[in-house]
């Protein structure tokens, strides 16, 4: 069980960190969705490719994050990891339906609207719009979740926990519910949210935390068992 645990782990880490360094480097090149026939210009479908590729191995880098901390059974812990997990799914499936579905959708229509405007009330698209923002609504939450279950783990530093919360609100909120970003801040947030996923997946990160607090837990054991020994000497 153990072995599973750590191939888990390891496997999460590494995908983690993958996805993390294409997300950074995709986002920088991510089309303002704002822009009327965004969905039409020649970069859009080869970052929707490295996206695709990218938010598929962020699946495995939530299971790798919880199996990481299967030691810490909580309620919110189990929530994250349902929530974070559900999250990462729908953006693969949000994704898919970019990449391959509304660019289309627009050549053949000649539509040349911003990316939401496809969807709006009274078009063809018009049920899809309630799952896009529901999808990217679960998608936020659940790695905000993850980063607050960083916070309370005793095996990482609080910082990636914080760390991974504003870069996932830095990156969503927005790019998808503010009207988009100016150049340099849409830069900026990008390589910021691609390098919380790249920091939360770095091994030595998670190894030299979880030295220190298996040391501590030893230490504390060692200190517990002591005390009774001087309280029987006592006796």
């Amino acid at each position: 069980m153990k072995a599973y645990s750590n191939t888990f782990q390891n496997t999460g880490g590494i995908s983690l960190m993958i996805a993390g360094l294409i997300t950074a480097i995709a986002l920088c090149f991510h089309p303002d969705e704002f822009i009327p026939g965004s969905v039409l210009l020649s970069s859009w479908k080869p970052v929707h490719l490295a996206l695709l590729i990218a938010f598929t191995l962020s699946v495995f880098g939530i299971v790798g994050i919880f199996s990481f901390l299967k030691d810490e059974v909580t309620l919110v812990n189990n929530v994250a990891y349902f929530i974070g997990l559900t999250g990462c799914i729908w953006s693969v499936s949000l994704v898919v339906i970019e990449l391959f579905v509304l660019p289309g959708i627009a050549a053949h229509d000649g539509t040349i609207v911003p990316l939401m405007n496809m969807m709006d009330p009274g078009t063809s698209l018009e049920t899809l719009q309630q799952f896009f923002f529901g999808a990217i609504s679960i998608w936020i939450l659940g790695w905000i979740l993850v980063g607050i279950s960083l916070l309370r783990s005793k095996k990482l530093p609080k910082y990636v926990g914080a760390v991974i919360i504003v870069a996932s609100i830095c990156i969503a909120v927005p790019t998808h519910f503010a009207g988009g970003l100016s150049g340099i801040l849409h830069i900026v947030f990008s390589l910021l949210f691609g390098g919380s996923w790249i920091l939360l997946g770095n091994p030595s990160v998670n190894r030299s935390s979880l030295l220190r607090h298996n040391i501590q837990k030893y230490i504390n054991k060692y200190l517990d068992s002591s005390n009774g020994f001087l309280k029987l000497e006592t006796d």
